[in-house]
């Protein structure tokens, strides 16, 4: 897996001109790449082109409804947000293993979030890296029996999560929680412990009833058992323009005033390059040319670091003096 940032993507980003950007590198002498007549860079030289300061942040991925595209969103994302600079560490709750998978970690014999809390683990010392801006702490099927484990132990639900979270958050500008598609102790441990939860919504049967249940469920089980206020976001995934039926939930979510409100303004249309890049070992980044997928993961990460950037936050890093402005 080879992700790849490229200096055009940057000059858009950051409003300067292509030319800026290739000057930048060279003056700096930060690692690029050429080919294909393009400019591409990783994880390190965008932390010296960017130069982004993040309010470090925990994102939970959940929804009561599987088969949404959960993992392959928040996998994608992630790989995006390390291409802008962040440094991202990820929970795989799933005792399915998904975004274990994509990463191409092999979790038999590494420490999981099961083992962490029975063995009382520092969960930053377990973290697997990934590549560079990229690391997670695993999941295999042993997870499954975490809310078993809350409730025989009496485990704080309010807490248990959100203590491990909390030292993340102090090496990671991105923590984000893979969960699994339900709404017992360890997911709701999750919910209490992010900054915000990312809900996935598609143009399925029954999908706006899923989106409904899940979050009367938050509501229910977290919101007023644990007097927490929840910041919860609804992304539109899957979304084809062709057929009627992205047509009709995505209006009933723009049109409902609550769903309105918690709705990124960025939807995912339908691709089979998310699925395919997994599967063969990559990400969408690792490919130079141009996609739907990469531009939508794009703008919805851009949205990510819209949310969590510094107030103090520079505009442009690149020195005007050294740059043309777009």
């Amino acid at each position: 897996m080879e992700p790849k940032m490229l200096a055009s993507e940057a000059s858009d980003y950051l409003q300067v001109t292509l030319p800026a950007i290739h000057k930048h590198l060279k003056s700096k002498n930060l690692a690029y790449t050429k080919s294909q007549n393009k400019v591409y860079f990783d994880h390190e030289t965008s932390k010296q082109i960017f130069k982004l300061d993040f309010k470090p942040s925990c994102w939970s991925w959940q929804n009561l409804k599987g088969g949404v595209g959960k993992t392959h969103l928040s996998f994608a994302t992630a790989i995006r947000l390390s291409l802008y600079g962040a440094r991202v560490g990820v929970i795989d709750l799933d005792q399915q293993g998904n975004f274990t998978h994509a990463c191409g970690v092999n979790a038999e014999d590494k420490p999981i979030l099961i083992d962490i809390i029975s063995e009382n683990l520092n969960i930053e010392d377990h973290m697997i890296k990934v590549r560079e801006g990229l690391d997670i702490l695993p999941s295999r099927i042993d997870n499954a029996v975490l809310d078993n484990m809350f409730a025989v132990n009496s485990l704080p639900v309010d807490r248990e999560l959100k203590k491990r979270v909390a030292k993340l958050k102090t090496k990671y500008d991105f923590v984000f929680i893979d969960c699994p598609p339900s709404l017992g102790a360890t997911v709701s441990s999750a919910a209490l412990a992010a900054d915000y939860i990312v809900v996935p919504v598609d143009p399925e049967r029954f999908s706006l009833l899923g989106l409904n249940v899940t979050l009367k469920e938050l509501e229910k089980n977290i919101t007023d058992r644990y007097d927490a206020d929840l910041d919860i976001r609804i992304i539109f995934n899957k979304y084809d323009g062709r057929t009627v039926l992205s047509h009709q939930v995505l209006t009933s979510l723009v049109k409902d005033e609550d769903y309105n409100k918690r709705l990124f303004k960025t939807f995912i249309r339908t691709s089979q390059d998310l699925p395919n890049s997994v599967a063969k070992g990559k990400s969408i980044f690792d490919s130079l040319r141009p996609s739907t997928a990469k531009e939508d993961i794009d703008l919805l990460a851009r949205e990510f670091i819209e949310l969590t950037k510094s107030d103090g936050q520079a505009e442009t890093p690149i020195l005007e003096n050294e740059a043309d402005v777009a």
